[in-house]
């Protein structure tokens, strides 16, 4: 059902956003988070009510003006009341966001999907080194994993051996706690042609055959993890994908699961709302 939904709004976004992707990465990024800014301002003036909202906002400025004269006559009688007032208020413009949250709500989600799908990774290109990880049990370590060659495609890593064998590669044990639970991996590092069509890379390991998509050359990139089951032989398969990074200095939060791009957006489109709103008199 998620994928289905996932296709669906990929199949709305892409022909309104694709464009996006032949700008620096940097550029896009900063439009998609203003937009997303846009997007929350511009549905204020149908989902609330602008001269109450108005007028609250003058009379909190009032209040602040009043708070600070109390203090300076140390009135606390006083203070307390306009801060009473304030709460008030505050509490009015707060029940009026809900409304124009749940109309941005749509227009959001299709375009943090979009986002997560198009825009959170470094499309990778001809003559770029793609490593390749296939994931396996842990009792799967000193067994030997193999990727299909096919045309347009090299294995650049070190091979154990020599001629085909590169495409042959030992299952290692990982046992890093920082890597999380044990497991084992093979890696290949690839080195793929352009092209449109996306290449089917297939990974043998014992009798089984497991595939992973890689598109080169294009503005888009595959998913980079294709999951096969916590019950078959290869877990999963990964394609190592740069992440965007904002100007290549914001970092991502990895213990909230916050990657690179995601904490730029936030970080731009926030202070956008406050900016457009500022600039716009929308309240």
């Amino acid at each position: 059902m998620l994928t289905l939904l996932n296709n669906a709004i990929l199949a709305l976004a892409d022909p309104l956003l694709n464009w996006l992707l032949r700008l620096p990465a940097d550029v896009a990024l900063i439009l998609v988070a203003v937009g997303t800014g846009a997007i929350l301002t511009f549905v204020r003036p149908f989902t609330t009510d602008q001269d109450r909202l108005r007028r609250c906002d003058q009379d909190k400025r009032r209040l602040r003006e009043l708070m600070r004269q109390a203090k300076r006559q140390q009135d606390r009688e006083a203070l307390l009341r306009y801060r009473s007032t304030r709460n008030t208020i505050s509490m009015t413009t707060l029940a009026a966001e809900g409304l124009p949250l749940l109309v941005a709500l749509v227009p959001i989600t299709v375009l943090g999907t979009w986002c997560f799908q198009r825009l959170a990774f470094v499309a990778p290109h001809a003559g770029d080194v793609v490593p390749l990880t296939a994931y396996f049990p842990v009792s799967a370590a000193g067994g030997l994993a193999h990727v299909v060659p096919q045309e347009g495609i090299r294995e650049v890593s070190q091979p154990i051996g020599s001629g085909t064998e590169r495409w042959i590669q030992e299952i290692v044990a990982v046992t890093d706690p920082q890597a999380g639970p044990p497991h084992a991996v093979a890696r290949w590092q690839l080195l793929a042609e352009a092209r449109a069509a996306p290449y089917m890379l297939e990974i043998r390991y014992k009798t089984g055959t497991y595939t992973k998509e890689l598109l080169v050359g294009q503005n888009i990139y595959s998913p980079p993890v294709e999951y096969h089951g916590d019950d078959q032989p290869m877990l999963r398969a990964e394609i190592g994908l740069r992440p965007v990074q904002l100007f290549d200095v914001v970092p991502g939060i990895e213990w909230l699961g916050l990657p690179p791009w995601l904490v730029a957006y936030f970080l731009l489109a926030i202070p956008s709302v406050s900016l457009l709103k500022r600039l716009t008199g929308i309240h």
